[in-house]
């Protein structure tokens, strides 16, 4: 029998304990953060390399010690310490790196392998999530630019209306493919070896479908739009497909029966809309008509699945 699969669940305690053992826990990490940096003063990328490392594999074994959340004292301090040595490896990956594209690799490089080697289900799926974010921005970046790179932003001005749907398409199918293969085959991954792995980065790609684009760059639409005119305002299109890819990711948690993740989805979605209504560059008439059949279109499937309920 997989010992992964039979580790016994966390004991219940009352929900006040928790929050006071995870505030206790980031409080811990904060101090150790501080003695850190006055001891070995990481000014260089060599030194904070090592120093990320050290705090890193302190983590790695502060989970291992906690199993997954039994103690969430220790759970919570593995995790700040975790953060930290993420910020000085990146800075040590890129303190020499111009623009963000490079960050943004990086960043990807490494949330991939933490999502893999760290034994924690929370810091899997934020490790995930993390990874969706950087792989929208790298890809994003790698197609239509950074803006620190680009002469005036010009550059970032002329994406037609095909390029930002096929580089929204090339970011986030890849993301639904992988959540379609991991709901058409649950039951061999969710109680095999690998669930223990699976599950929280299952989850992660679910909340990165739902988020990701949004958290990556919530603004840059509307900055563009409000500058470039009508031949700018093709990537305005990015809020409403994100939109419906929280509709889809919301689908993913319906279907691996994740209520949690579910509200999380139906509220991505309408932070998506929002942002789709200030970042297309229109009349406010136009917006509402928009907006108007949007609704309509919502509760004509709303009411159409709930005919197909059974009796």
């Amino acid at each position: 029998m997989n010992p992964l699969a039979t580790r016994t669940a966390a004991p219940d305690r009352p929900l006040a304990i928790g929050l006071l053992l995870g505030v206790s826990g980031w409080a811990a990490g904060v101090f150790v953060l501080i003695f850190v940096a006055l001891l070995l003063r990481p000014d260089s990328a060599c030194q904070a390399a090592f120093c990320g490392a050290i705090l890193l594999a302190a983590a790695w074994g502060l989970f291992m010690t906690a199993r997954d959340g039994e103690q969430v004292f220790v759970a919570q301090l593995a995790l700040a310490l975790s953060i930290a040595g993420q910020c000085l490896a990146l800075y040590a990956l890129t303190k020499d790196a111009r623009g963000i594209a490079p960050i943004a690799g990086a960043a990807l490089a490494l949330q991939t392998v933490l999502a893999l080697a760290m034994p924690n289900r929370l810091h899997r799926t934020l490790s995930t999530l993390f990874a969706t974010i950087a792989w929208a921005l790298t890809l994003r970046l790698a197609l239509f630019g950074d803006p620190d790179m680009a002469t005036h932003g010009e550059a970032l001005h002329a994406v037609s209306v095909a390029a930002a749907l096929g580089g929204w398409l090339l970011a986030w199918c890849p993301v639904g493919a992988a959540l379609w293969w991991a709901i058409r085959n649950e039951a061999g991954w969710d109680s095999g070896r690998w669930a223990s792995l699976a599950r929280p980065i299952v989850d992660g790609l679910v909340v990165g479908l739902a988020v990701a684009t949004l958290a990556s760059e919530p603004f840059e639409s509307a900055r563009w739009l409000g500058s470039a005119g009508p031949d700018g305002g093709s990537l305005a299109l990015w809020p409403l497909l994100s939109a419906l890819g929280a509709l889809g990711a919301l689908a993913a948690a319906f279907a691996l029966r994740r209520p949690g993740l579910m509200v999380l989805c139906a509220v991505a979605a309408l932070l998506h809309l929002a942002h789709f209504y200030y970042a297309l560059g229109t009349s406010l008439l136009v917006k509402s008509l928009l907006m108007l059949a949007m609704g309509t279109v919502f509760l004509g499937a709303a009411r159409l699945l709930g005919s197909k309920e059974p009796a």
